[in-house]
């Protein structure tokens, strides 16, 4: 036996076991029906998209906005919710700012002011539905705001002294698996900029070995591939230009468990590998899914160490993001993979013009618009627009489009995103390099199905949640009937009963602005003391508002223009303060209170004043009764028309708040009524019957009978947020009162442009005492969910 074919079988022999041990198979797997695996992941039907003003600010500053709520499928307006949640978040996941927002036919707008106690920094603009806080939480809409404090030095954060790149590893499907080859992500990022850099990179093994080498193209993105093995350590040695080589770990590799890999295939499909290494055997789902569309699902079963190979053609999966989620047998997510193909959307324009490219400081600057409609649109535009001063530390504008088809779906901060629909992007890894990053992210296992859902759509105005708590058993009180009143003109008194966990929902509307409210038990037999009840927030709970934000820093070089915008700032806040906050107070149609007209109102000025209620109900309240039993004053109904007494429980409120004892009504002062409104019949509420309705409204209609009833504790519950009217002077005649200093940076705010067909609009907008370069930006939808976008420029000098 010669030395080749020792060797020849000695290769031989080692092949067959590397192949017995990683088995990749490509038979055995079933294809599931779509609709038997829709609901087995949450996924959002809506998604929101906001646009600001602009994407710097001081502190000190307005943040305004206009909200679009569209559905997943199309991007058409929604219309089943009424309500955003909007948040300015820390990089603690802390809500500095928060804001509840009425939306009408799926559009809405506010402001948002932000104190001068806020920190230098890099915040998350969020914004969700209640309905989306049952899904994943990095579905909601996201947005970079920086923000600068030039008031004070706290929190203030100079140009970082470490000069070093940040460098971040994103293993492909979200683990490393000892003894699994492994695609791995790279993301190096300038501290300063926190924009991505040109970087070469080597893996080490125990220090030692050289185990793969990496490169990073556009926006410090690039790619590698090395298979981590058991006891070893990986650490990754960057190199950025001509500085000293930086070191850092590689996220650590676990026993077991399981990877996906998707690679590009050729023209026409993907090429799926799902890899075991020691994990249990067991049947295994992959689904391929974008928002609320199943692309195609398949079973298959999967041994402890192998391996499964699925092609998967393009055809089927359409275009934007396709994710490729592995469910484990339980319908557990395990892992899982996106995937971008560029989407033929196209996009109508609106061409932005001026008259001329420079303007002096308060002169009118009309801005013509021109919708340029693309095929196919419906022709009517809902849209916003904004002119502002350019800022140093603003990005760009993030469109509409780019987020409804990209970036809405990935985890991070993307660096030009226009550029992923270009052809250029077509080639090479650039793609591949921003899923592999950006992309990543982990699942929340409880979002998916056979979780109730614990937030409910609001498709008529603001839902209130309370937990109501027995004071004796300190457990969830099931079946307790409550009122809640918002005291005001007219009060709103609305009814729930609690659940089986203690969970009570009341259906607000009309509620807008700072205010109490009272949330009381049914005033029948039950005990107002027997109850705790506790409001439960709203908004996303913070563990699920922890965005990742590469990190501000103040450049120094920046401070003559910080200081310039500092002094603007102050002076539109000391010269202008009344006319930035005024508010528009809403009106209503229907001012009647929740028993609609009633048969009998006293305005008691009308009548002579008596120093008790008593005499009041006794001299000219026909309807109502006052007996003495027992030695205590009781109230009864009269019904004439049935000529009937009503003995039992009445309904009696004092600006909307139900009187636990409603003969304590006695005991108030009858000069602070200003009148009385009488239904003298029986009256049914939930589960409770009335004999009768008398609410007392004070001439305040703010309640303050709380000697009268104890268990009436106000709530301070901020309601739907008041809209705020953007300030603007019009200099059309003369550049008004040249003492008073006119130093705006956002000349326009128009949250309501709307476009039926291509009939242009011109704009008055009138510049102030800020020079520098001013940028026009309008973002909107079609009303057959195409995006728009537009933007312009020109200059202020003196």
């Amino acid at each position: 036996m010669n030395k080749n074919y020792l060797i020849g079988s000695c290769i031989r022999l080692l092949l067959l076991i590397v192949f017995l041990n990683t088995t990749i198979v490509s038979f055995g797997q079933t294809e599931l029906p779509l609709t038997a695996v829709q609901e087995q992941y949450a996924n959002n039907k809506e998604a929101t998209f906001v646009h600001t003003d602009k994407e710097a600010y001081l502190a000190g500053e307005i943040v305004w906005y206009k909200i679009y709520l569209l559905n997943t499928i199309g991007y058409t307006t929604a219309n089943y919710n009424t309500i955003v949640y909007i948040e300015l978040v820390n990089d603690k996941g802390a809500a500095v700012l928060q804001s509840k927002v009425e939306l009408k036919k799926g559009l809405g707008s506010g402001s948002l002011y932000l104190p001068v106690t806020i920190n230098t920094g890099a915040y998350t603009l969020i914004s969700y539905t209640s309905q989306m806080k049952n899904g994943d939480p990095k579905l909601f809409f996201r947005k970079r705001v920086v923000i600068t404090n030039a008031l004070s030095a706290n929190g203030s954060v100079l140009a970082a002294s470490n000069n070093n790149a940040i460098v971040n590893f994103f293993p492909e499907g979200g683990d490393l698996i000892e003894g699994l080859i492994t695609k791995v992500g790279v993301q190096v990022l300038d501290p300063g900029a926190t924009k991505g850099i040109q970087a070469i990179g080597y893996i080490l093994e125990n220090e030692t070995d050289t185990v793969a080498r990496f490169e990073t193209a556009k926006f410090g993105l690039g790619q590698f591939t090395y298979t981590p093995h058991s006891g070893k350590r990986y650490t990754a040695v960057v190199t950025v230009g001509n500085k000293a080589p930086v070191k850092t770990g590689l996220p650590t590799q676990k026993l077991n468990g399981h990877t996906i890999s998707v690679t590009d295939a050729g023209k026409d499909a993907y090429k799926i590998i799902v890899s075991a290494q020691r994990a249990a055997p067991q049947k295994m789902y992959l689904v391929a899914h974008s928002d609320q569309t199943n692309k195609m699902a398949v079973e298959f079963d999967m041994d402890a160490d192998n391996s499964f190979a699925y092609n998967v053609d393009k055809s089927r999966l359409g275009t934007g993001i396709i994710y490729f989620t592995l469910f484990n047998q339980h319908w557990q997510p395990v892992s899982e993979r996106l995937v971008f193909i560029p989407q033929e959307l196209p996009v109508t324009g609106v061409k932005i013009s001026t008259e001329k490219n420079i303007f002096a400081g308060r002169e009118n600057a009309p801005i013509e618009l021109e919708p340029l409609q693309a095929s196919g649109n419906s022709g009517v535009i809902n849209a916003s627009l904004s002119v502002y001063a350019t800022d140093t530390n603003g990005s760009s504008a993030g469109t509409i489009h780019d987020y409804l088809l990209l970036t809405r779906h990935l985890a991070g901060k993307i660096e030009a995103p226009e550029f992923y629909f270009t052809p250029e992007a077509q080639q090479g890894n650039y793609i591949d390099n921003l899923m592999l990053v950006n992309g990543w992210r982990r699942f929340n296992t409880a979002t998916t199905t056979g979780k109730k859902p614990v937030a409910l759509p609001e498709y008529n105005g603001h839902i209130i949640t309370a937990r109501i708590t027995n004071t004796w058993t300190n457990k969830p009180e099931a079946d307790a009937a409550c009122f809640l009143t918002v005291p005001s003109v007219p009060f709103g008194l609305f009814n729930g009963t609690s659940d089986a966990a203690g969970m009570v929902r009341f259906n607000i509307t009309r509620y807008y602005g700072p205010g109490d409210i009272f949330i009381k038990p049914f005033p029948t037999g039950n005990n107002a003391d027997t109850y705790r009840i506790d409001i439960i927030s709203p908004f996303a709970d913070s563990t699920s508002k922890i965005f990742y934000q590469p990190g501000f820093y103040l450049n120094p070089a920046d401070s003559v223009e910080l200081l310039k915008r500092s002094i603007a700032m102050q002076a539109q806040n000391i010269y202008n303060q009344d006319k930035l906050n005024r508010f528009l107070i809403p009106s209503y149609k229907d001012t009647l209170p929740f028993y609609d007209k009633p048969e009998i109102t006293y305005l008691l000025d009308n009548y002579k004043r008596f120093s008790t209620m008593e005499e009041v109900l006794r001299e000219y309240v026909t309807p109502i009764n006052v007996v003495v039993r027992d030695k205590k004053l009781k109230m009864t109904f009269y019904d004439e028309k049935n000529q009937t007494v009503y003995r039992y429980a009445a309904l009696v409120l004092l600006d909307g708040v139900p009187l636990a004892d409603y003969n304590s009504i006695f005991n108030y002062d009858p000069f602070k009524v200003k009148q009385l409104d009488v239904i003298p019949r029986r009256f049914v509420i939930g589960s409770a019957v009335y004999s009768g309705i008398a609410s007392f409204q004070t001439y305040d209609s703010k309640f303050n009978g709380f000697e009268l009833d104890p268990s009436a504790i106000p709530i301070d519950y901020e309601g739907l947020e008041l809209k705020r009217e953007f300030f603007s002077p019009e200099y059309a005649t003369n550049k008004g009162d040249l003492r008073i200093p006119d130093y705006r940076t956002t000349l326009l705010w128009n949250p309501d442009i709307r476009f039926a067909g291509n009939k242009k609009q011109q704009i008055s907008c009138f510049t102030s005492d800020y020079t520098g370069t001013y940028k026009i930006v309008l973002q909107g939808i079609t009303e057959d969910g195409k995006p728009v976008y537009g933007e312009s420029t020109f200059k202020v000098d003196k």
